[in-house]
């Protein structure tokens, strides 16, 4: 994510809500702290798995200390990425701990003990007569995120239709919205002084009001700021979704609570009225995000109406259920095992338990000492394998030498039998040891293009061994093996479609075969007897770097008259096979 365009909307929201715009603050801080997060971890040069997590744990520490909620903040950052109620499970610990230092630094300068809404401690759950209204509750705000996706369908298609520029657009939203204020001023209110008043009665004092009149006014208190809010959202106005979803919940929750006012005389408490207004933020919140369980938490947190758990879990998985569809965030991945970030799960985790210990090998050919010569070096090479090295300089790896190398250094005419392996390795060749977990010899892998890795010891840095990328692989497929075994009995329709495509997955991302390598082949039949350049060897099988006699004798580089033996062995540069 980039930091300074993050930064950059962080700033301009700024001015937006301070001349009324119908924006939130929050969604905006949170995006521009899970970009610190991407960014930290790619300064690090983490995987991409590392940098997915210190995004979210950045989102985490953002929404917790915006919203004043640690837990739900956590909560919120590790479930916002799916529509199904999954969990991000790797992140979660890490987001709890982030967003509990990013609250407490975030209130020892702005004051503890300030809440979203005042007044709501006292409200509790007292009675199951009440669970009624509070289903109707979680079925208004169901229908509340309904409308305000379609009206966010409608002003991000509509610009885009009659092909207005994106400035024109915001610019027109900008007017929208200030005509909209000019007939409901409340939709300005960006401090939820309008939820306020109503949770505390400020407007129902003059009794001589029907409640059907107060319900039909906080119904288009909603309605316009769905109409300002998603005019804005949805032509890219600088601005987030959070604060406007819980203003829109908050006016549905007051109008509810007026309606059965006006169906039920008597029937129900004031205090239920009361209580209506922060658990519709959350069925809001539940609805639009897709986020039922990270909701409750957050307007718990929030409000402080911790008496009210057992409505805020049946509006807010009411409103998730019957609204979900209509989720304001198309990005969310369908469930975790749908998420790109999550495909092959299980073989990653299990590649973090495996250790490269239990897969070393010995080194064998594929390392050389640093004093060996040139035409040392090309007659090591046996038959068929590949031209790579790890340089080993009293025991330690000091560097290794690819095919690139190798072809370079017997370009110098003349001098090969004088350059040694010391002259032309790569310095920093990337080892790993024994403790290391398989994914990061895979992340290390990809990074440097080999086809093996050299294992040390960690203390003394003594060579130990090597890691195969082939190893890696038979590792994977046994475990694979042994799940279809345990799978079989419960899954057998399935298990060969879901585990084979999880596989490949996963193995795509080990790094294939370097695309130039060095080979050693026996001279082909319908060449022997034949010069290089009369058999036209290099546009048929490759170019020729040496010609290794069975007397050991290296020439290299060869001359193109030399006629080539059927018992010559032959280096040459070809292309491995896509």
């Amino acid at each position: 994510m980039s930091l300074r365009e993050s930064l950059l909307k962080a700033l301009a929201v700024i001015p937006v809500i301070a001349l009324g715009g119908a924006v939130g603050k929050e969604g905006v801080v949170a995006v521009f702290a899970g970009a610190i997060g991407s960014v930290v971890a790619d300064r690090f040069g983490l995987p991409p798995r590392e940098r997915r997590r210190y995004l979210v744990v950045g989102c985490a520490a953002g929404v917790g200390a915006i919203f004043q909620c640690p837990l739900g903040g956590a909560l919120f950052a590790t479930t916002v990425l799916y529509r199904e109620p999954d969990i991000d499970g790797d992140s979660l610990m890490p987001s709890l701990l982030a967003s509990v230092v990013s609250y407490s630094w975030f209130m020892a300068f702005g004051g503890y003990g300030s809440r979203l809404l005042s007044n709501t401690t006292h409200l509790s759950f007292t009675s199951p007569v009440e669970l009624p209204a509070y289903l109707l509750l979680g079925l208004a705000c169901a229908a509340a995120a309904f409308v305000f996706r379609k009206f966010l369908d409608f002003f991000s298609w509509a610009p885009r239709e009659i092909g207005c520029p994106r400035w024109l657009s915001q610019a027109a939203a900008g007017l929208l919205v200030g005509g909209i204020a000019l007939a409901v001023p409340h939709v300005m209110d960006s401090r939820y002084v309008v939820l306020q008043n109503a949770l505390d009665g400020a407007f129902l004092r003059e009794r001589t009001v029907p409640w059907a009149t107060w319900a039909l006014l906080f119904g288009a208190i909603a309605l316009a700021r769905i109409a300002a809010s998603a005019a804005q959202v949805g032509t890219g106005t600088a601005g987030g979704l959070f604060g406007p979803v819980l203003f829109i919940g908050g006016a549905v929750g007051a109008a509810t609570g007026a309606f059965l006012g006006a169906s039920f005389p008597g029937t129900f408490p004031e205090g239920l009225r009361e209580a209506l207004i922060p658990v519709a933020m959350a069925g809001m919140l539940a609805a639009s995000l897709r986020v039922p369980l990270a909701a409750a938490v957050m307007v718990m947190e929030m409000t402080g109406s911790y008496g009210l758990i057992v409505p805020l879990m049946l509006t807010c998985m009411t409103s998730y259920l019957a609204g979900r569809r209509w989720g304001a965030y198309d990005e969310q991945a369908t469930a975790l095992e749908n998420s790109p970030a999550h495909v092959g799960e299980w073989l990653v985790k299990r590649l973090e338990e495996m250790r490269v210990g239990d897969l070393v090998e010995p080194p064998g050919e594929s390392f050389v000492q640093a004093h060996l010569t040139l035409p040392q070096i090309i007659a090591s090479i046996p038959a068929g394998a590949q031209a790579e090295f790890a340089v080993v300089d009293e025991g330690a790896v000091v560097g290794r030498i690819t095919a690139d190398v190798l072809e370079r250094a017997v370009q110098i005419v003349g001098q090969e039998k004088s350059i040694i392996a010391g002259d032309v390795m790569e310095f920093g060749a990337a080892t790993l040891v024994p403790d290391d977990d398989l994914y990061h010899a895979m992340e290390e892998f990809r990074k440097s293009h080999t086809g093996f890795l050299p294992v040390v010891d960690r203390g003394s840095r003594r060579l130990l061994g090597k890691l195969t990328r082939e190893s890696v692989h038979r590792a994977l497929r046994g475990h694979v093996r042994e799940r279809r075994e345990h799978m079989a009995r419960e899954h057998a329709r399935v298990i060969d479609i879901v585990q084979q495509s999880e596989v490949d997955v996963l193995l795509a991302g080990l790094p294939a075969e370097p695309r130039r390598k060095i080979e050693r082949i026996r001279v082909p039949a319908e060449v022997a007897g034949k010069s290089l350049r009369e058999s036209d060897f290099r546009r048929r099988f490759g170019e020729v770097i040496a010609v290794v006699r069975p007397t050991g004798e290296v020439l290299a580089p060869p001359d193109p008259a030399q006629v080539l033996e059927p018992d010559d062995d032959l280096m040459i540069v070809a292309r491995a096979r896509e």
